[in-house]
């Protein structure tokens, strides 16, 4: 057998137990373009994750503060 793998899939129910958020924030990660959604081939009604972008969501995030929000939180 010679087909082509491609990356490992899990559900979406089993990525959000992983990452251990809600429904509502996955929704919202997907709407971000933060994951690829595919549908599940064999069951329509469910949809898969590359299990490879799981680990981009769960590194650290810089978080960019504006120059105007520091500068009136050193004033106070």
């Amino acid at each position: 057998m010679s087909a082509e793998e491609g990356p490992k899939m899990i559900t979406v129910k089993e990525a959000r137990e992983r990452l251990n958020i809600s429904r509502v924030t996955m929704a919202r990660l997907v709407k971000e373009g933060r994951f690829t959604i595919y549908d599940n081939p064999l069951d329509k009604r469910e949809k898969l994750i590359p299990e490879d972008e799981l680990a981009e969501v769960k590194r650290p995030q810089p978080r960019i503060v504006p120059i105007l929000e520091q500068a009136s939180k050193r004033a106070a």
